[in-house]
């Protein structure tokens, strides 16, 4: 590799800005099935990828809750497996504050700015 190749990337990107467009379409995202919705295709697929952390999240907490509850059935009196169960449940429940706390940061960024973060709407051209 010579000296000037770590200097003609960033140039040939400056250069040929338009040589990277390309119309991208995402069938899976609803509005994504057609170049024309790109504008508002992230938006979409932000509020999307945040709507299904949450229901992950949730089946996650579910999860380790259960866990937790029959840990602490079974430990049948010894105190290690007492604190691996009651680990387990606040784990479960720092999980479910953690995901409450960004519904509710995300509902009072939309208050607070006027926008609708989970459905944006940017501007086109045209």
């Amino acid at each position: 590799m010579s000296k000037l190749t770590p200097l003609l990337i960033p140039i040939s990107y400056f250069l040929f800005p338009l040589a990277a467009k390309a119309a991208i379409t995402n069938p899976a995202v609803p509005g994504g099935d057609s170049p024309t919705s790109a504008p508002t295709q992230f938006a979409t697929t932000m509020g999307v990828l945040w709507q299904t952390l949450i229901i992950v999240g949730g089946l996650a907490f579910l999860l380790y809750f259960l866990m937790g509850g029959l840990k602490w059935i079974m430990a049948g009196g010894d105190k290690g497996k007492l604190e691996e169960a009651k680990g387990a449940i606040t784990n479960g429940l720092i999980g479910l504050a953690v995901l409450a706390a960004s519904y509710v940061i995300i509902k009072f960024l939309q208050a607070a700015l006027g926008l609708d973060l989970l459905n944006i709407l940017w501007p086109t051209a045209g």
